[in-house]
């Protein structure tokens, strides 16, 4: 499939594991440059390392997305590191599990709302 992402770049937040990992390794398939973070550091090498085994451009850094200045110098360093950003997936939210309304609005703050700083 081509998807016309060859030299875009995409920041994907909980890249490591599971639904993240596969779709930062989307990414790359179509020839984008991909950022994650994730909380486990050999994780996010582990990931960086394969992307870039695979001849893509890959940056990643080990932080809590809760914790807003990390965040944000993430999201600086990658765009500056790729030189340039183009799509974000908030992936985080998965890590937050249950079905009542507080497990959502837990969710939806980590994701989109505010950050600890």
């Amino acid at each position: 499939m081509n998807l016309n992402l060859a030299g875009k770049h995409f920041l994907v937040t909980g890249g490591t594991k599971g639904i993240g990992r596969a779709i930062a390794e989307t990414f790359a398939a179509e020839g984008a440059y991909v950022s994650s973070c994730a909380r486990t550091a050999p994780d996010v090498t582990s990931m960086v390392k394969a992307l870039e085994a695979s001849g893509n451009k890959a940056f990643g850094r080990a932080l809590d997305v809760g914790d807003g200045a990390a965040l944000a110098a993430f999201v600086n360093d990658a765009a500056r590191a790729m030189g340039r950003l183009d799509g974000v997936v908030a992936n985080t939210s998965a890590l937050s599990s249950g079905s009542n309304v507080a497990d959502f609005d837990e969710a939806y703050r980590i994701d989109l709302i505010d950050r600890k700083s």
